[in-house]
């Protein structure tokens, strides 16, 4: 048999036709693979919403901390503007106390070495990105109220090289 003969004979061939109890069996997995689309889909909240909601959160975040200071800008022409303090009423207990004061340091990166223009000494540039989280508690009913200010600050360290 020569290699002719037998491509003749391979393309002669033909896949059996497939038996009537596999064709149900594929229908029936095909069904229940679909009945994930008959399922109504679950509501979601619009997208403009949880935007909105952190807003809100953030403005009435700076609302109670601009109502928690007790003072008062005032200015007169000609004058620098001065702080004064209001007169209020002693309570037996104070509206809020303080539980802490945490900086985080979530960044760091470093802007490299330059030269100082007046006095021509090295200087290392850093950026500092931190968190600072501070944390108060009302006696009357024991809500904790988290603030939360981010800050960038530029470093400037003096460098040796030794």
């Amino acid at each position: 048999m020569n290699d002719h003969e037998l491509e003749n004979i391979l393309t002669s061939l033909a896949p059996a036709r497939p038996s009537a109890a596999l064709a149900q069996r594929v229908d029936r997995e095909l069904e229940q693979d679909m009945r994930w689309a008959l399922q109504p889909a679950p509501r979601r909240a619009p997208r403009w919403l949880q935007p909105v909601a952190w807003t809100a959160l953030g403005a009435a975040a700076a609302v109670m901390v601009m109502s928690l200071t007790s003072t008062n800008i005032a200015s007169n022409p000609g004058t620098a503007a001065f702080a004064t303090t209001t007169n209020l009423p002693v309570s037996s207990s104070p509206a809020l106390l303080p539980v802490s004061t945490i900086r985080e340091i979530v960044d760091t990166q470093n802007e490299g070495i330059r030269y100082n223009e007046t006095s021509r000494l090295p200087e290392q540039h850093m950026k500092i990105v931190s968190m600072e989280r501070r944390a108060w508690i009302d006696p009357r009913d024991g809500a904790h109220i988290t603030v939360e200010m981010p800050s960038e600050d530029s470093v400037i360290l003096p460098v040796s090289f030794q």
